[in-house]
């Protein structure tokens, strides 16, 4: 039996060990997928203590990912942007880092019926996460990928690593507006977005079942606008890390209402 985890603080909401179990109940595969509270000064020790115990790999969550790329002894060439890992991979007694969010977010989106070239595309944010994202949505050429952010200090990183990279304009229309920031009610950024498309895509990263406040401010600019939560990206990203782990690609279509129907319960 493979041993598996997600890693996390708060982690009593990952939907992880779901998908998990679910792929690996579609591919054959034995498998035992926990959840692991860590406390913040201890995510070193419980990593170190895991793969002592010869377990296969762990993901990782909030607020831990930049702490597991320093942890690892190999990386892939997806978190070298961004200097974080979603994934920690036992391979041959070394740790192997990745990270899938941004293949995820991408894969969703594609699933979702997007078409991303020559578009307009605004990230609300600024962390690590856009770094994790950047590659992904540049491969796709749009015509411009825009940030709207809280701390202007952060954009000449953001323009350094991508030519696509400016600052959010008024003047522009956006056909794809990203969300990364909290959905609480003391974040001015969602009304500062002035013009999206009519057919525009909102996609909040946040997964939940109710209409988050982000997708509500973009309903009010074009109330035909699709809405979008980070549910998807979840189980695409998952698809990409189970993948790695196992080579195997499990289907993820019916991943989609097994996870709404979690929420809707």
């Amino acid at each position: 039996m493979y041993r598996l985890a997600v890693v996390g603080n708060p982690v009593a909401h990952s939907l992880s060990p779901l998908i998990w179990q679910t792929f690996a109940k579609d591919c054959n595969i034995d498998l035992e997928y926990n959840k692991i509270h860590s406390e913040i000064d201890g995510f070193e020790q419980v990593v170190k203590e895991f793969f002592a115990a010869n377990n296969l790999a762990l993901n990782i969550t909030a607020p831990f990912k930049s702490r597991a790329f320093m942890l690892a002894n190999r990386h892939g060439i997806r978190t070298q942007g961004c200097l974080t890992a979603n994934l920690l991979v036992n391979k041959n007694g070394e740790i192997y880092a990745d990270n899938t969010d941004g293949v995820g977010l991408l894969d969703d989106l594609i699933h979702r019926g997007a078409q991303l070239r020559g578009k307009n595309i605004l990230i609300l944010g600024n962390g690590s996460v856009i770094h994790s994202v950047l590659s992904e949505l540049e491969s796709q050429h749009p015509t411009r990928i825009d940030l709207l952010m809280r701390n202007w200090d952060n954009l000449a990183t953001f323009e350094q690593r991508s030519n696509l990279v400016s600052a959010y304009d008024d003047d522009v229309c956006y056909e794809l507006i990203i969300n990364t920031t909290p959905n609480v009610v003391s974040n001015d950024l969602f009304t500062k977005v002035k013009q999206i498309s009519a057919d525009a895509i909102a996609y909040d990263m946040i997964y939940t079942a109710k209409q988050t406040l982000f997708l509500a401010a973009m309903e009010q600019l074009t109330p035909d606008v699709k809405q979008f939560n980070g549910i998807g990206m979840l189980i695409q990203q998952a698809k990409v890390a189970f993948n790695e782990v196992f080579s195997i690609m499990p289907a993820t279509e019916h991943l989609y209402p097994l996870l709404q129907a979690h929420f809707n319960d």
